[in-house]
């Protein structure tokens, strides 16, 4: 919860718009279950992503960015010893303002953070080329749990974007 809490004060802190997404989303729409990292979308561009970095780094962050190329990249709370994974490019996920308008506000512990919706999270879980059992189950849990709530034309409109 201590790196929850440093992380959402980070991305604020530095005006990013971004959602909780993974196995920390999951509990809001589906059910629970042990994660070992937590999972963000972060919406910056290149040179604003170096910034959040750095920033990220000054905070006690340890920053691995690998690849340009790759989608996320890992930041490892030198404080909790927790991994954050903080994702540029979800798979499945189109960051626009219908994205951005349909995330979800939830408190956890009086610490306010957003989350991405049930549908996106859908998509990103069966968009994934790694997609496994524990994926689907999850998207199962979401389902099952907020299935009435959904809405399933926006959810049928952006899996058709993402070809699942």
């Amino acid at each position: 919860m201590e790196t929850l809490g440093r992380f959402m004060r980070l991305v604020d802190r530095s005006h990013v718009n971004y959602m909780v997404i993974g196995g920390y989303a999951l509990p809001f729409y589906g059910r629970i279950r042990t994660t070992l990292d937590l999972d963000v979308a972060v919406a910056v561009e290149d040179d604003e992503f170096i910034g959040l970095c750095s920033r990220a780094e000054e905070d006690g962050y340890r920053v691995s960015l690998g690849s340009p190329l790759n989608p996320y990249c890992i930041y490892l709370d030198t404080v909790t010893g927790f991994e954050v994974e903080v994702w540029r490019r979800p798979d499945g996920l189109r960051w626009d303002q219908e994205t951005l308008r349909r995330r979800r506000r939830f408190s956890v512990d009086g610490l306010g953070l957003w989350v991405v919706s049930p549908e996106d999270f859908i998509v990103t879980k069966l968009a994934r080329p790694d997609r496994s059992a524990q994926d689907e189950m999850d998207v199962k849990s979401v389902l099952e749990r907020s299935g009435t709530e959904l809405d399933w034309r926006y959810l049928s409109a952006r899996a058709e974007d993402a070809q699942v």
